[in-house]
């Protein structure tokens, strides 16, 4: 299959784009950007390297994703390791994922994500396998929901919290504190 990029996207000469990758309009793909098999970048969607995306996953108009940290610690032009996003994930409109703040270890997204209308993964964030979150959930740095949770509608998961596996968290909620499997 052939990739398709149309005439009005950025790609940078660092990407490496997979089989069967659509690039809509519009999208900027900056720096060292890896699209695998099938993924698809609708339209106006911006991707900052280092970053990889999984085989199957939809990006939707207006996401961002490996800008750096939000992180006072962090200069522009640090180095980073950046975003890896799993494979079949689904990523909705004005979603934003932000690049880790140190080189160890990138932000992650698992497997089967989905990402609703304006959640938000801050640096160093970690979301497991089949994870929901859902409009306007937002997870702070060095977070981590494990495989199968739910983040509902506008919570907030604080810096350093762990949510379990198969939780769900009712809208407006926000934690400062683990919350178990």
């Amino acid at each position: 299959m052939a990739v398709m990029i149309h005439p009005s996207a950025i790609v940078s000469s660092q990407a490496q784009l997979a089989d069967g990758c659509e690039v809509g309009p519009h999208c900027v793909i900056n720096g060292p950007v890896s699209l695998g098999p099938g993924v698809r970048l609708l339209a106006n969607v911006h991707v900052w390297g280092p970053v990889e995306i999984g085989p199957g996953t939809t990006i939707y108009p207006f996401a961002c994703i490996g800008f750096p940290p939000q992180d006072f610690k962090f200069s522009p032009g640090m180095p980073t390791a950046g975003v890896r996003i799993g494979s079949e994930c689904v990523i909705r409109e004005h979603v934003t994922i932000h690049a880790a703040s140190k080189t160890e270890a990138p932000t992650i997204v698992g497997n089967k994500a989905y990402m609703m209308v304006g959640s938000h993964m801050r640096h160093d964030a970690r979301i497991g396998n089949n994870v929901l979150l859902i409009n306007g959930a937002m997870l702070a740095g060095h977070s981590t929901v494990m495989d199968n949770a739910t983040v509902g509608a506008t919570c907030g998961v604080h810096q350093f919290t762990r949510v379990g596996r198969f939780a769900f968290m009712s809208g407006g909620t926000a934690v400062s504190m683990d919350v178990p499997p």
